[in-house]
């Protein structure tokens, strides 16, 4: 988990570099702000919104920083992944906010662009953790067969490592200017969010395959409480993932300069919140609550009432 963090901390530094890539000449309107849909120096067409962008940098922030505390208080150091993919996001859209001023600077929308566009990569690998953190304590691992809770991680979190890279190379290219290199950019950043896409729709199946084999076969476990509330919040943040990881492949799909990437609502709506709502309600419900380190969860019926009734045994896991 360590060397994820690691690859993905050097990996956003080095991408964010690629602010200072220049590209090639070009004839820009003499006022920036008149007419920025036709403007061939502002790559986003249009001037961000600053009221909603100065509104989302600082719920962002807020998020990040009560990452940080849950981090502090219930000692969750896994998830660590998704408190830096907070920060990266928030220090992203207050970029947005640098660009406003200056939108024909394109360091400015490179830097920006590639902090919105890859740290959602971050939130992901925190979904893929968490999930093998849940099953091991739950000792559960057979409910995942023929998959191991550990590897089940280590597939996910790999997969997001090379979806990530394959969209920062692609970053690259296209930042480099040139329309032979920015046309490969774009098509190869496209194939890196379409296998992010398709890889975190399987896992959403495999979370979704999780829960219906604990409900239908080993319903003393189903019945126990605390351990749901980490299931369903994982799946909430699920949907709210696909819905960014949509929005950005359909986006992409339609090229640089297309409908859904020239107009700020879609980003906002689609992108910004539904990240947000995910990252939040993990903030809310905190998995470091729920499931403690080096403990086992353990659910055996009851007597007489047939109601579940946790156990928690020390294990060393």
């Amino acid at each position: 988990m360590k060397n994820s963090i690691n690859i993905y901390a050097y990996s956003l530094l080095a991408l964010s570099l690629l602010s200072q890539v220049s590209a090639k000449q070009r004839i820009c309107a003499e006022d920036p702000f008149a007419d920025p849909a036709h403007d061939l120096c502002n790559p986003l067409k249009y001037i961000p919104h600053r009221g909603v962008n100065v509104f989302a940098t600082v719920l962002y922030s807020i998020t990040a920083i009560g990452l940080t505390f849950q981090h502090f208080r219930h000692r969750c150091m896994w998830m660590l992944v998704l408190t830096i993919g907070a920060y990266a996001e928030a220090v992203g859209l207050g970029l947005r906010l640098y660009f406003r001023v200056h939108p024909q600077q394109l360091g400015a929308f490179i830097g920006m662009n590639t902090l919105v566009v890859l740290s959602p990569c971050l939130f992901l690998a925190a979904d893929y953790v968490l999930l093998g953190r849940l099953v091991a304590y739950l000792d559960a691992a057979k409910h995942l067969k023929p998959l191991r809770p550990a590897l089940v991680s280590r597939v996910f979190v790999l997969s997001d490592v090379v979806t990530f890279l394959i969209q920062g190379i692609g970053a690259g290219m296209a930042a480099k200017g040139g329309s032979t290199s920015a046309k490969a950019g774009a098509k190869l950043f496209l194939v890196g969010l379409a296998l992010q896409l398709v890889s975190f729709a399987l896992f959403t199946c495999l979370w979704g395959l999780f829960g219906y084999r604990v409900k239908r076969n080993d319903p003393y476990l189903w019945r126990s409480h605390g351990w749901k509330v980490v299931y369903w919040v994982l799946g909430f943040t699920c949907i709210c993932y696909l819905i960014r990881s949509v929005l950005r492949t359909v986006e992409l799909g339609e090229g640089f300069g297309g409908y859904l990437s020239t107009h700020e609502p879609y980003f906002l709506l689609l992108d910004t919140l539904p990240l947000w709502l995910g990252i939040t309600s993990l903030m809310i419900f905190w998995p470091g609550r729920y499931i403690r380190h080096g403990t086992v969860f353990r659910s055996v019926p009851a007597s007489e009432t047939g109601q579940a009734m946790p156990l928690v045994n020390i294990a060393n896991k």
